[in-house]
């Protein structure tokens, strides 16, 4: 399965914990700092690694709401 950036976004929306806490295991650290720019610059590797421990029905369940989003556009908290 190709992962595509907005399966990326979808992942940090929804499942932040787990990106933050694979964040840390890439930067070797115990706490995030936001101000530092390897933070945003890994953010995309971090979703992908949490999306790669997801289930089978997560993933699924990820598809049909990131084929949602195209449909629908995106919810208006993103938007913003």
């Amino acid at each position: 399965m190709i992962h595509e950036s907005s399966h990326y976004g979808w992942v940090w929306e929804t499942r932040r914990d787990a990106v933050e806490e694979e964040l840390k295991t890439l930067l070797g650290v115990e706490q995030l700092d936001n101000r530092d720019p390897q933070c945003f610059q890994q953010r995309n590797a971090a979703a992908k690694l949490a999306l790669e421990k997801m289930s089978v029905e997560e993933r699924a369940e990820m598809d049909l709401a990131v084929e949602t989003r195209r449909a629908e556009g995106n919810p208006e908290q993103v938007q913003r």
